[in-house]
């Protein structure tokens, strides 16, 4: 077969035919190289030590191989590392015209879908295997696709996605597109270990993209890989959803229709966990009364997933849902209690006469400390700090409150600021506001409510030596501090700012749809960093005077 000519060989290996289709520049690069079974030529191993299977060849074999032969096990031949690759057999050190894995390139069998490996990188393939092969890292059990990830420049990021009003007959992200992502998607694609890199839990991680790029290119749906992906066309690797029946028709062209309007989001911030978007849509879809029966129960279903083996007992309530597992008698006290406290906190947070959050909040109470950090483990997903007997958040439909009960014979009024505390906090946090005014704001409103209470008073006599331990700014806005000490600052903080109807003011312009940087700037009249820096200096000045 002469170089330099394109020509076509047609033979037969273990009974399967196959072609190889020899281009000229391809030709002309291997003809260097030698037969089987012959010595490579120290040339050659000189020429090719320079090649990093870490910087060039894992890279290669990530983008053009890692859907099936990494990540996957197509054709029953995997090559999740170094190590592997060479053990499969399908490179021969030191003679790339003997190495299976050049030969499928080659013929043009492999990569299926369309993505071809360049000239330049079957050369780099070519020079590496020439040299023998070599590993140039500390590990050749090492994932190939970790050391792709950690050659490859970080991609550009994209600018945060920002909520924009949808008309009506356009698709909107929170209730069309959202949910399809988190029942098809989300599962490979989460935040831990994601497929191709590609972390598809909020939307900015959408946009941003993997191993491969963004896969949305805006304002050209067809052209997406997420719709190639889906629809299986003109791509390297499988159909997406992997190991799922293929979508249907009409839920790919929402996501290509989606994606032509511009990829546009409709609620909250693009770094908002997916669920919390669902959820939000569905807030806006739904009445006060319908939500209600949605998050009430997804709060039992929470329950259930978080400690199994423990029936709750359940007190809903119009704007509450109590679930937990305190003794009967103790329980209804709590409901009641609650009860009372739900229209308090509401005329602290809501100005006129609407509801403390959409679709109301609910309260998880636990009797054993043990059973509050089992949920803490499952929900929040790490370790229960020491200290800390109460927090709020959203878990999908679920916009909660959770608190361990002091024990049978505590102050009275110390279990109404915990419930007040918490009911609050949850209902900030459905409104999908930072986790330190959260925390802040449902502590201040607590106070607010229960000043007199022992536990009231100890967190304002702790103010000072909380401050201390909580340390620069920066640590308590990214929450790196000790979160026992970041809730009693945060509750000095946000309730030394937020005097009179400061606050309710603020969740009406929030409520309203402004940004929360923009609506703090509005209320408070500066930023939150410069707001908490001068307060803390005062603060932290008048509490070291008492204290001398």
């Amino acid at each position: 077969m002469p170089v330099g000519n394109v020509a076509v060989w047609h033979g037969r290996e273990a009974g399967r035919p196959f072609r190889l289709r020899w281009l000229c520049s391809l030709a002309v690069g291997l003809a260097a190289v030698p037969a089987a079974g012959q010595a490579p030529p120290g040339q050659a191993q000189a020429a090719g030590r320079g090649t990093s299977f870490t910087r060039q060849v894992a890279p290669i074999l990530s983008r053009k191989c890692g859907g099936c032969h990494i990540a996957g096990n197509k054709g029953n031949f995997q090559m999740p590392s170094h190590a592997a690759l060479l053990a499969s057999g399908f490179v021969q050190r030191g003679n790339p015209s003997a190495s299976r894995l050049l030969e499928v390139i080659l013929s043009g069998d492999m990569p299926r879908g369309g993505d071809r490996v360049g000239a330049d990188e079957v050369a780099v393939l070519t020079k590496w295997i020439a040299a023998g092969a070599p590993f140039d890292g500390p590990d050749p059990t090492a994932s190939i696709e970790a050391l792709a990830r950690a050659a490859a420049p970080p991609p550009p990021v994209p600018p945060p996605a920002k909520p924009v009003a949808v008309r009506a007959g356009e698709v909107a992200f929170s209730t069309d597109i959202a949910p399809i992502l988190i029942a098809q998607c989300v599962t490979c694609h989460d935040d831990r270990d994601p497929d191709a890199n590609l972390r598809m839990t909020t939307l900015d991680g959408l946009l941003a993209g993997g191993r491969s790029k963004s896969p949305v290119l805006v304002g050209k749906g067809a052209e997406s890989l997420l719709v190639r992906k889906l629809r299986g066309r003109g791509i390297d690797g499988q159909r997406m959803p992997l190991n799922k029946n293929p979508l249907p028709d009409d839920a790919i062209a929402l996501i290509e229709r989606w994606i032509d309007e511009g990829a546009r989001l409709d609620v909250l911030t693009g770094k908002t966990p997916l669920d919390a978007v669902a959820s939000a849509g569905r807030s806006r879809r739904l009445s006060d009364r319908e939500l209600a029966t949605i998050r009430f129960a997804a709060g039992e279903k929470v329950w259930r997933r978080a400690i199994p083996d423990d029936q709750p007992r359940v007190v809903a309530r119009e704007q509450l849902c109590l679930i937990g597992n305190l003794p009967e008698a103790r329980m209804e006290a709590a409901a009641a209690e609650a009860d009372g406290l739900v229209d308090r906190v509401r005329k602290e947070l809501v100005a006129g006469d609407g509801p403390l959050l959409k679709g109301g909040v609910v309260v998880f109470t636990f009797d054993k400390p043990y059973d509050y950090s089992a949920f803490w483990q499952e929900v929040v997903g790490v370790e229960r700090p020491r200290g800390v007997i109460g927090h709020a958040g959203v878990s999908g439909d679920v916009a909660y409150g959770a608190l361990a009960v002091p024990a049978r014979g505590a102050d009275e009024a110390d279990v109404r600021l915990l419930l007040a505390e918490q009911i609050a906090a949850a209902a900030l946090a459905g409104r999908d506001l930072p986790a330190w005014f959260v925390t802040g704001a449902g502590r201040a409103v607590a106070v607010r409510i229960s000043p007199k209470a022992p536990l009231a008073q100890e967190w304002k006599k702790d103010l000072a030596a909380a401050i201390e331990r909580v340390g620069m700014a920066k640590n308590y806005f990214n929450g790196q501090s000790e979160p026992g000490a970041a809730a009693v600052v945060g509750g000095g903080f946000v309730g030394a700012i937020a005097s009179g109807n400061r606050l309710r003011q603020f969740v009406e312009l929030v409520d309203g749809g402004m940004p929360f940087d923009e609506a703090f700037a509005k209320i408070f009249k500066q930023q939150p960093f410069p707001a908490f820096e001068a307060w803390e200096a005062k603060a932290g000045s008048a509490g070291r005077g008492r204290g001398r």
